[in-house]
């Protein structure tokens, strides 16, 4: 339990080190850019992503398998079944030019509250509808831009054995915006660590897979909830296959 511990706080000590060491010189950048980009998070995007690669190159026990499209789709709405915290940084690892919500609380580091804005994570006020209302107004014009989305339809994290019910809120996106819905299934993440626990659950080598499935169009079903279900389905039928 110790080593398992030891590798839970390497793990986090690991990947908030790497953003602090480069946090300033990717400020600097940002700031030089930001006047002149409609879009200047991109460049926090893309050093998020080097430091997505340094942390699983050095993240011993974690191998990541991808199987992704030979093109990745623009202005989508990726939606990914959702086991740890580890899914965040991996599919910030290959997704570009996004906006993503969380329910994590990242107002307790403010460091990580800073640049996770910067990145492109929005944090989901439960109880504040406005806030909610105007979070998916910014999506569905980061859409229409063909820019792409990240959710979790789930709405939380799952133990990788059966997916949750799906929240609404992608599918109606879709729906209004016209935009196809790109389906992820990351499996193995729930090997390596628990929801609400920083202590891994295993010492061992552990494969992550990460396959991309082909985008469902929304203009091929009647409403919302027929694409919800459709693609819950799909994707709980490849997460058990």
């Amino acid at each position: 339990m110790f080593l398992k511990c030891l590798l839970g706080s390497y793990a986090f000590f690991l990947f908030w080190g790497i953003i602090f060491i480069l946090t300033l010189p990717s400020l600097v950048i940002y700031f030089i850019v930001y006047p002149f980009l409609k879009y200047p998070q991109d460049t926090f995007q893309n050093l998020a992503s080097v430091i997505y690669k340094i942390f699983f190159k050095l993240l011993p026990i974690v191998k990541l398998d991808f199987d992704l499209l030979s093109e990745l789709p623009k202005g989508a709405i990726y939606v990914s079944t959702h086991q740890s915290s580890l899914d965040y940084p991996i599919l910030g690892y290959f997704i570009k030019h996004y906006l993503t919500v969380t329910n994590l609380n990242f107002t307790i580091i403010p460091l990580a509250s800073f640049v996770g804005e910067l990145i492109g994570a929005r944090s989901l006020k439960k109880n504040s509808l406005g806030d909610i209302a105007k979070m998916y107004n910014e999506f569905e014009d980061l859409l229409n831009d063909n820019r792409n989305i990240i959710i979790f339809p789930e709405g939380t994290r799952g133990d990788g054995k059966k997916l949750r019910s799906f929240k609404k809120g992608a599918f109606r996106l879709a729906m209004k915006t016209d935009k196809p819905i790109v389906p992820i299934i990351i499996d193995g993440t729930a090997k390596v660590v628990a929801k609400g626990d920083y202590c891994f659950k295993t010492t061992k080598k552990t494969i992550v897979k990460i396959k991309m499935l082909s985008p469902v169009k929304p203009k091929d079903f009647d409403n919302e909830i027929e694409l919800l279900k459709y693609v819950h389905n799909l994707m709980e039928y490849k997460n058990n296959a």
